[in-house]
This record gives C-alpha cells, structure tokens and sequence, in this order.
C-alpha cells in the first residue's frame, strides 16, 4: 500500500558551494540544484534527495541521422497567440514576485553594511521562499512555514533576506522584518528594513478566488529549488479542498492546481489568465518516499488572503497565535 503525505515546500541549499557568498548574492540558482527541505504534515525537517530527469541512453541505441533528409524549419521571431498572451502573463506579474532567503548568523553581533542595514555577508543560508509584493509600502506576503524560524528563533541569530525587483526591472535586496504570521492559515506578512530612494516597487495585481471555475487555466510563479522566477503552467484542477496548516488546523477552500509547485515555490502567487493572483502556493501532494511531485497541489485562495493580510499589517500577530505551539 502506498502512503502519501502533504509537503509544505520552502527550498534549503544544502548543495552550494560557498554560503557565505550565496547568502549575499541575488537569488540565482548554482549548476547543481540544491536539495530541498520539506515541512510535512507533522513538520518534521528532513532533507530529500533531488531526482535528476536527465536519461542516458546507450550507444548502441543513439542514431545520427545527418545523412538522412530533413524538412528545414521556418526561422520566425513570432509566437502563436496562446504563447504570446502566456509570456504577455509572466512578464505582467513577475516584477511582484520576490526570493525570500532565511539566514542564520555565525554570531550574535554583526555591525552595519554601507546602506545602514546589518551586515548580513557571513549569515549561512538555511532556506528559501517565495512571496509577492502587496502594496508599495514594501509589505510582502508568503506562507508562514517560508519564515517560521523568525518565529520560533531563540538565539537571536536567524534573519530574512527579501530580493526584489522594482518598477524600472532593477534588482536588489533588503532585510525583511516579520511585521505577522497566522499560522492557522500559513501566511505571513514582511515589510522591507530600509526604504532607500528610488526603491519603486510594483506589487501585484489583486484578483478574486470565488468565482473561480474547474478548468481554468492559472500560472504559477516562484524560485524552485532557488531557480529565480520560474513559471509553470496548469490548470484549476479542484476548488473547495481541505488542507492541514502547519499547526495542524485545517486551511478550507484551498485551490487544487496541476501548475507544478515544488521546494522554493510556498509563499508565491497563483495567478490567473489576466496576471492577477488568485492564490498563496502552499502546498504538494506526494507518494511518501518519492519526492517527487503528483501534479496535485494547493494554493489558499486569494479571497481568504485578503480577508487576513490587512489586519496582520495593522495589527499584528493576535496574542493567542503567538503561543500556540
């Protein structure tokens, strides 16, 4: 018999050459993808091997066919409609998307970096996320599970690095604060550390989740495995699904969608065919032992998310939230 268990994905980079390099440069994938730390429905931590897709095969089997004829393909510069309204999406919404890279300090003082903010340049790379932008005051939102270390941080020396793109496509990054989390409905909200002139950032369009219909198409956009910006494409598979949070509540109407999410996507949006996020990318199912994805994940839906995020800005954390671990 099979057993299958729900991941909730934020991706580590365990295999990186140089950490305290990695920790300060921009969200940028090394040749050899990363292996990934998955949260499952017990949060346990552990570390799951990446699946090369790469096949050999053998020579006897390879055949070169440059003696054979060949139609020459038609050299254009032009995309089909379906692929031009695909690259229009993506190109719309990926400026909102940002990297989310938990750090963890060597040691408990560090002084300040040129720009004012703390010097982060020896910090060891524990993980990475995936959010958006939600307003232009640098508010930005993710899964809980992408930033819990924040939370539950007893020594001082974990912090969050948020990389970022702004209206005129420049990178950069900033220190993120937790400004707060619900852990009920894995959210959390981040504000940029410092505003520095010219940081003119284009948070994401805001759509709706309940008017949603089965078969729509949705896209998905993130840094799996800490390849930065990725899109994947799919389908609204199943609406009203019913999810474990990481504290063990359960998350209802989650989105079901075969736009593949993997370790690095949680905290990204799920957008729809006007580039306007419909859901938070939270979650994958898979067959236990595989570490592979079944193309049946799960985003909250947007509605919910509004209905939360304005009152963590605002508020904060509720005191009861802060304690219920």
């Amino acid at each position: 018999m099979l057993l299958n268990s729900l991941q909730f994905f934020s991706s580590s980079q365990a295999i990186v050459a140089g950490r305290t390099q990695a920790a300060m440069a921009p969200c940028t994938a090394s040749t050899s993808p990363p292996s990934s730390k998955r949260f499952s429905c017990s949060l346990s931590r552990r570390v799951v091997p990446i699946i090369l897709a790469s096949s050999f095969t053998s020579s006897s089997s390879i055949q070169f066919l440059s003696q054979s004829p060949f139609a020459k393909a038609e050299v254009t510069d032009e995309f089909e409609e379906e692929e031009e309204r695909v690259v229009r999406i993506f190109q719309e919404a990926s400026p909102a998307v940002v990297c989310i890279k938990d750090l963890e300090l060597q040691s408990r003082t560090s002084g300040l970096s040129e720009g004012g903010e703390e010097d982060l340049s020896d910090a060891k790379v524990e993980g990475t996320g995936s959010g958006f932008v939600w307003d232009k005051a640098g508010h930005i939102v993710t899964n809980y599970h992408v930033v819990d270390k924040l939370v539950t941080d007893t020594s001082g020396r974990h912090r969050c690095r948020v990389f970022l793109e702004d209206s005129e496509g420049k990178l950069f990054s900033r220190e993120g604060k937790l400004v707060g989390y619900d852990p009920a409905y894995d959210l959390a909200v981040l504000k940029r550390q410092v505003d520095i002139e010219g940081d003119k950032l284009k948070p994401a369009a805001i759509g709706l989740s309940r008017n949603l219909r089965v078969g729509q198409s949705c896209f998905a956009i993130g840094n799996p495995y800490a390849y930065e910006h990725t899109l994947t494409t799919g389908v609204v598979s199943g609406l009203r699904r019913q999810i474990p949070s990481p504290n063990g509540k359960a998350i209802r109407g989650a989105i079901q969608t075969d736009a593949a999410i993997n370790a690095g996507n949680s905290g990204g949006p799920l957008i729809d065919s006007y580039g306007h996020v419909i859901g938070v990318n939270t979650a994958t199912f898979t067959r236990k032992g595989s570490g592979t994805s079944s193309g049946v994940n799960f985003a909250i839906p947007i509605d919910v998310v509004v209905r939360i995020v304005p009152s963590l800005i605002v508020n904060g954390t509720d005191f009861k939230d802060r304690f219920s671990f």
